[in-house]
């Protein structure tokens, strides 16, 4: 088909933030296609998400359940400021770095967790490589790519219901497989997640007496699979499907579990969403997108929805 690879490589690397969210925020996740060398995209991310019910076992079944704040009718809401930058060192290497501010809410209660009614503060940060192993443009075979990332957790407290993250260093890495045809393109993916421990919340339910113990992160596993089709020259309409898949952990209310230990959950989610992108110029990219996490354990059940801008730049490069 015909089709503006670097120009649609910078809404997918705008939108990609959006459709990954599960409970928490998550990270942007790769795309198979790089940009021409020299060239690069600085994106700015608004996404909320929020939610009443919580996918959790419940007498050995997972259930859909308005679990603490049911009494009281409150919701769960996050909104985050994602800033995104990708920058094409060559033919087969990108470099792509996300971070994001968060702000959280439990509105009119804050549930047995304790804490705040609302945080905020920076969220973690990601810093990858991704390198093409192969590409569509002069291959019958789909583009192929390997994307390897760190992970920097951002300063805030966990073990709250609201707290903005699970607070662990780590790495992740990932295959991924894209191609576009004369109608429609696809991208799959597929990688793990593997992140350290961080301090239990002494502050926190559970935690008084836990003083300089620390709670394992679960690794996951996740799977994000796009389907997307051209609406004409400047319109791309997409839909989604985002998988996480503890490794391991604790369930809420299992043995072992205290809110203290929220980053210790085996936490899975199913998200399915949609979006739509559209080129302003060759350079100005515009993307809104929703999401709702339909399945899991030990999640939120959110409904996620955004909006975003991403600007291409450069032009030249480098060689190695």
């Amino acid at each position: 088909m015909s089709h503006d690879f670097r120009t649609f490589g910078i809404a997918v690397v705008a939108a990609a933030v959006l459709v990954s969210l599960t409970g928490q925020p998550a990270f942007a996740q790769g795309t198979p296609w790089i940009a021409e060398p020299g060239t690069g995209t600085i994106s700015f991310t608004y996404a909320n998400q929020s939610a009443k019910e919580f996918w959790r076992p419940v007498d050995g079944t997972v259930t859909k359940v308005t679990g603490p704040l049911g009494p009281t009718g409150a919701s769960l809401a996050q909104n985050t400021m994602w800033f995104g930058a990708n920058y094409a060192v060559n033919d087969f290497v990108a470099l792509d770095i996300q971070s994001a501010f968060a702000s959280s809410m439990v509105s009119g209660a804050v549930g047995p967790s304790g804490g705040q009614e609302s945080y905020s503060g920076l969220f973690d940060s990601n810093v990858a490589l991704t390198f093409r192993l192969v590409d569509e443009l002069i291959s019958d075979a789909p583009s192929v790519a390997v994307r390897i990332g760190g992970i920097l957790a951002g300063a805030y407290d966990t073990g709250y219901i609201n707290s903005l993250g699970d607070g662990g260093h780590g790495v992740e890495t990932s295959l991924i497989v894209g191609k576009f045809g004369n109608a429609a393109g696809f991208s799959a993916e597929v990688g793990l997640r593997m992140r350290g421990s961080t301090d239990v919340n002494t502050q926190a339910v559970g935690g008084a007496m836990a003083s300089g113990e620390t709670v394992d992160i679960p690794n996951d596993m996740f799977v994000n699979l796009g389907l997307f089709i051209p609406a004409g020259s400047a319109v791309t309409l997409g839909v989604d499907y985002r998988m996480v898949n503890a490794m391991s952990g604790i369930d809420i209310g299992g043995m072992g579990f205290s809110p203290s230990r929220f980053p210790g959950l085996e936490e899975d989610a199913h998200i399915v969403g949609g979006r739509l992108l559209a080129n302003v110029t060759d350079t100005v990219n515009l993307n809104v997108f929703f999401g709702q996490v339909v399945a899991g354990k030990n999640t939120a059940a959110s409904r996620i929805f955004g909006a975003g801008i991403g600007f291409g730049f450069g032009g030249g490069g480098f060689d190695f």
